[in-house]
């Protein structure tokens, strides 16, 4: 699959052409932009995302937040499986730097960091 080439949520152009992204990069940008979107937020798909409440709670739950995080990837639906979630938070400027180790139904190992802003 092919796609648009996105860093920081804007498009790349490159000698005035759009670049694409295809393989282990797109399926990357694919899983970012789930987890980067707050459900209920995109008109045209409400389910997609994650609830950024539940990591901006006042005593937030480390499997609570694993869990939506499991559930964000699994809307992508060439992820098979996820091995690993790893989430450090920082609770000033309310934002966790989540990590994860993902299998693709191709076999592919996804490996990727994402900012998640709960804020």
């Amino acid at each position: 699959m092919k796609s648009l080439k996105l860093v920081d949520g804007d498009l790349v152009f490159e000698d005035g052409q759009l670049l694409m992204v295809e393989g282990p990069e797109e399926l990357a940008q694919s899983v970012q932009l789930i987890l980067g979107t707050n459900k209920g937020e995109w008109f045209l798909n409400l389910e997609l995302g994650i609830n950024f409440d539940v990591f901006n709670a006042k005593q937030p739950d480390m499997e609570v937040m694993r869990d939506e995080i499991r559930a964000g990837l699994h809307q992508n639906p060439r992820i098979a499986t996820v091995e690993e979630i790893n989430i450090i938070s920082d609770r000033t400027s309310r934002m966790q730097q989540v990590s994860f180790v993902a299998t693709s139904v191709d076999g592919e190992t996804v490996t990727e960091g994402v900012e998640v802003n709960a804020g």
